[in-house]
């Protein structure tokens, strides 16, 4: 069972990306905060994060930048509300698998996560 962990300060997405995740058979784990995800991924290696870029406390980028220090092979998935090239650019840049926009088409999402989980 791969794990996955939710990176997303937005209380629905989080919880109804956790409980679908949940159902399709993946260990889930969550948190609402950029620092709080970065001890989680710390704690328990996700095999690939889903990674909200606009955070309270840190961009999103940063949170990348430090799973990446920790894993260089981390694989994570980004998702925004914003949608401008600017930010899409950085994210392909940096190594980013999938950039994907909100609201989220739980197909793309699917599909994102089998193609990270098997690269």
């Amino acid at each position: 069972m791969s794990r996955i962990l939710i990176i997303d300060d937005d209380d629905s997405i989080r919880e109804s990306l956790d409980m679908y995740l949940t159902e399709e058979g993946y260990d889930v784990e969550v948190a609402d905060n950029g620092w709080a995800g970065i001890s989680k991924y710390t704690a328990s290696r996700a095999e690939l994060v889903i990674l909200d870029i606009r955070l309270p406390d840190v961009s999103g980028f940063f949170v990348y930048d430090e799973l990446r220090k920790q894993d260089h092979q981390a694989k994570v998935i980004m998702i925004t509300a914003f949608h401008d090239e600017n930010t899409i650019d950085e994210a392909i840049k940096k190594g980013v698998l999938k950039y994907i926009k909100k609201p989220i088409d739980m197909n793309v999402l699917d599909k994102a996560i089998v193609e990270a989980l098997e690269h």
